[in-house]
């Protein structure tokens, strides 16, 4: 075993070695510095704690991921092509080294590379960051603080059992009826669409009421805030853009609860922060909105409204988003080592490229797996027109689009940029999904094949 870990690591350093006789890692390194540095001069914000972040934060980790993304994949397809186009593999394997230690070791170097990359983004960008913050308003700074460089975790309220308001009104709708089953499955799935929109309907001159479990170790303190994050939606037609309402925060009968009249806009999160103290002593928060408009507004369940309250730092938060950029790259260098087994560089990088525009067609793949058909569906009878493919390609696009759902789960650089936390169990399933669905499948495929490859000059 000792000898393999040697052989693979020597193969690791000579790819490592390669890469700057390529010249590619002193290349990348100016082009992500010259990136992150200019980008808060070349894009303005105005001011706001959350401009500054997305400027800061969001596009300069976009801009470097991209970079390093690219980079990865030509190295990765290139160094095992040129290998074996140039017959390289043929004089290393003449030593004692087998092809799948070459392959891993060639994916290691890489991975290697990657992380101290990665490294020296994450202390460029974040350095940069906190130079650039004292140049906010004091207000600003501790919004900042308070909102970005944080570690938020959110809570909603309880989703209500819909299935027992459906189950109530369809007694109540079909009591003198006689229904049979497929008749019933379209009307309990109309009822479904009319209970959720009545647990979202605010009509005018009502009122919404939330009752939020929170913690109860943030019942006590006075010197804790927390946020409220609003989303609602408004008819399209509306002819006014803001919206008066009145928020009632905490114990009604308390005098110290909180109460605010609001102008908001639809279809914008907004945020606002609150003592901690309003939260009652068996751990819930109670949160009253009045609407005072003509029109009805509708809060999602999903998103209508949260709480946010700070649960770790956002140092250890920048570090879990950095250490999923990085599993990225590592499939990437996967994806591009297994391609290049069996293709030339441009061949590979083109192949590689397609799967991410296809994967990035997600909507299809949801269409697809939800319908059960790649044909037209069938309004009237729930069910798609069967297609002789869909045995086939129903199943391969309903994989997929797990693949995608999981990958798209967490995004680090929103979750940084809004200060919400990546949880630690949350963040150790999804690199574990990550490696053991796609990296570690596509990394044996690929040692198999270059296995199996019949090499010239052998």
């Amino acid at each position: 075993m000792q000898p393999s870990i040697q052989r693979i690591g020597a193969v690791s350093r000579l790819t490592t070695k390669a890469a700057f006789r390529f010249k590619l890692i002193p290349w990348l390194l100016l082009t992500i510095g010259l990136a992150i540095t200019t980008i808060p001069y070349l894009i303005r914000h105005d001011g706001t704690a959350e401009m500054f972040a997305r400027v800061q934060l969001s596009y300069s980790l976009i801009v470097a991921g991209i970079l390093l993304a690219a980079s990865t994949l030509w190295l990765s397809c290139g160094i095992l092509a040129q290998d074996i186009e140039k017959h390289y593999i043929s004089l290393i394997t003449s030593k004692p080294i087998a092809r799948w230690e070459i392959w891993l070791g060639r994916w290691i170097g890489i991975f290697a590379l990657n992380s101290a990359l990665i490294t020296l983004v994450g202390i460029g960008v974040f350095g940069i960051l906190l130079l650039h913050s004292k140049k906010l308003s004091p207000e600003e700074q501790k919004q900042l603080n308070q909102v970005v460089l944080t570690s938020r975790t959110s809570v909603s309220e309880e989703p209500p059992d819909e299935e027992k308001e459906i189950n109530l009104l369809f007694e109540r709708r079909t009591e003198n009826m006689n229904i049979d089953l497929a008749n019933e499955s379209r009307i309990r799935e109309r009822l479904k669409e009319e209970v959720r929109w009545m647990n979202q309907l605010v009509k005018p001159l009502y009122r919404r009421i939330w009752s939020i479990p929170i913690e109860k170790k943030f019942s006590n303190k006075n010197n804790e805030t927390l946020q409220i994050q609003v989303k609602f939606y408004s008819s399209p037609d509306a002819e006014i853009t803001s919206f008066p309402m009145t928020w009632l925060i905490g114990d009604p009968k308390s005098p110290t609860r909180w109460e605010k009249n609001l102008d908001l806009t639809p279809m914008t999160t907004h945020e606002w922060s609150i003592p901690a103290n309003l939260i009652t002593p068996d751990g819930y928060l109670n949160i009253e909105c009045q609407n005072y408009t003509d029109l009805t507004i509708v809060f999602k369940i999903e998103d209508g409204l949260r709480v946010l309250y700070k649960d770790g730092s956002f140092l250890a938060n920048y570090c879990k988003a950095l250490l999923i950029i990085l599993s990225w790259l590592g499939l990437i260098s996967a994806l591009g080592l297994w391609a290049a087994t069996f293709a030339s560089l441009p061949v590979a990088t083109f192949l590689i490229s397609t799967i991410f525009l296809v994967v990035g067609s997600g909507g299809l793949f949801e269409l697809i797996a939800t319908e059960g058909t790649i044909s037209t569906y069938n309004e009237d009878t729930g069910k798609g027109n069967w297609n002789y493919l869909d045995w086939l390609l129903v199943p391969l696009f309903t994989v997929l689009y797990q693949i995608v759902e999981i990958l798209r789960s967490i995004s680090p650089i929103d979750r940084l940029v809004t200060g919400q936390s990546i949880q630690t169990q949350e963040w150790l399933a999804y690199l574990t999904l990550i490696g053991s669905m796609l990296i570690t499948p596509f990394s044996f495929w690929g040692m198999f094949l270059l296995t199996r490859k019949e090499l010239k000059g052998n």
